[in-house]
């Protein structure tokens, strides 16, 4: 029985540094909130360790984890209500603010930014395309996460790169 505790601990470590900055990225990005992106990482991780069969039921362990993120990023929003988006001022602010670490600093930075970019997306395009390239996941993953099929994030993807090209903030700088 200890074997089993010990290398089903072993197993959840793994996992967690296999996995954990993604998802801290992929939760921040939802909630706009360091702290409670960790929190939501934490509490997904501290649930999937508690439910003995999870582990040898997940055939993707990756996908499942990204769809208790997203999961538990919802009920947040359905608990506090709409997230109040970080303001580019209010997150520039934030970057020389002295009591943030240098990697909350970044994050915040690398938010204002992708928020910026991608301003005037529809949320499906922006989510698709957050999902392709801040989290690295392919569209079969993404159509799980999001529950919709492999060709709705592919044309979700491709008219959200289609209208980022056409943006004033981009044009110019990597496509002519």
């Amino acid at each position: 029985m200890l074997k089993l505790i010990k290398n089903k601990i072993n197993e959840l470590e793994s996992i967690i540094e296999e996995y954990q900055d993604q998802l801290f990225s992929f939760a921040f990005f939802r909630v706009g909130s360091y702290d409670i992106a960790q929190d939501i990482v934490q509490d997904v991780f501290l649930k999937f360790f508690q439910n003995k069969k999870t582990l040898a039921s997940v055939e993707n362990v990756k996908t499942y984890l990204f769809k208790s993120i997203s999961n538990a990023c919802m009920d947040y929003k359905r608990k506090y209500g709409k997230i109040k988006t970080i303001s580019i001022e209010f997150a520039s602010n934030n970057v020389v603010d002295e009591e943030k670490t240098a990697e909350e600093k970044m994050c915040i930075a690398e938010f204002v930014r992708i928020e910026d970019l991608m301003s005037e997306l529809s949320a499906e395009q922006k989510e698709v395309i957050k999902l392709k390239f801040v989290d690295g996941l392919n569209f079969v993953e993404s159509s799980k996460i999001l529950n919709v099929s492999v060709n709705t994030v592919k044309s979700r993807y491709r008219y959200g790169m289609d209208k980022l090209k056409q943006t004033d903030k981009i044009k110019g700088k990597y496509y002519e």
